[in-house]
């Protein structure tokens, strides 16, 4: 008789703005999409992270909790869910900052062709925007740590590494002890590799654990129960995974049929699970390097 998999739990499908502290406002995507957020200070709100096709939706929320347009825009790495709204906010005065490789990497893709077209047929749609839409990189970059002290809060913005994408960073709030940690850490959310490091993302996951976070806001995701358990499960997922293939790739040999093999049963009502195979496929290749 087959065992029975625990199916864990899926993520949360409302949409809109949670408080996870006082004057710090998440806009959680529904199901899993793209999370932002909008911080209150004692000069104008400080936003982090964006994406064009979410922006009716969190301006009308933040409308909500009040009327001044962001100072600051805070990116926690490059990829278009969470940067392309960036020239918007450049347009309403706001001042941007992200690690260097953030703003190399917007600028490969956008020099490359690909900035808007790999987001076609994932949703929102995006095909108004095909070769009407440039990058706006952040303005003021770093290279491994940033300290930026505005309207009575302190924000740290820490270069992590080459993990979900070359430039992944933190943002850290030591005084509120709140951590948003990008797509380095999802909730209940297959992540995205194609641009990633497997190997360089599990190694950096106890970094994250440091951290004397009272809450985490991840990239994608409802907010988790609060503490650092959301480390424990991402690590959890990748570590099964990396497991799984490895099996997989001693039986099959070939990255294609091993990363075929791979079950996520587990994981099943995530969002998108959908990924499971190219993820695998991922793991496979980089299992494979390693041993030549």
């Amino acid at each position: 008789m087959a065992r029975r998999v625990k199916v864990l739990p899926a993520p949360a499908k409302t949409e809109g703005f949670v408080e996870v502290t006082k004057g710090i406002h998440t806009f959680v995507g529904g199901g899993g999409r793209t999370n932002f957020t909008l911080v209150l200070t004692d000069d104008k709100p400080v936003v982090i992270d964006n994406d064009i096709r979410a922006r009716k939706r969190f301006l009308a929320g933040a409308r909500r909790i009040t009327r001044k347009s962001p100072g600051l825009l805070l990116n926690t790495h490059h990829n278009f869910d969470h940067t392309s709204d960036n020239g918007y906010y450049h347009a309403k005065g706001a001042v941007s900052f992200g690690c260097e490789v953030v703003r190399e990497e917007m600028l490969r893709e956008y020099n490359a062709g690909t900035w808007v077209k790999q987001m076609l047929g994932r949703g929102p749609k995006v095909d108004h925007l095909v070769g009407k839409l440039g990058v706006e990189p952040p303005m003021v970059t770093f290279d491994d740590l940033l300290t930026v002290r505005y309207g009575g809060r302190i924000f740290q913005i820490i270069y992590i590494g080459h993990c979900h994408t070359r430039g992944d960073s933190v943002v850290w709030m030591p005084e509120e002890r709140v951590l948003f940690s990008g797509d380095l850490l999802n909730h209940r959310t297959h992540p995205v590799a194609r641009l990633g490091n497997f190997e360089n993302w599990l190694q950096a996951l106890p970094l994250l654990k440091k951290f004397p976070a009272r809450c985490i806001v991840p990239g994608h995701g409802p907010i988790p129960p609060r503490g650092t358990g959301i480390v424990d499960d991402v690590k959890g997922y990748l570590t099964r995974l990396r497991s799984r293939t490895a099996a997989a790739l001693r039986r099959e040999g070939a990255p294609v049929k091993a990363s075929a093999r791979v079950r996520m049963d587990e994981y099943a009502k995530w969002f998108r699970p959908q990924l499971v195979p190219q993820n695998a496929l991922k793991m496979a290749r980089e299992l494979r390097q390693k041993r030549r």
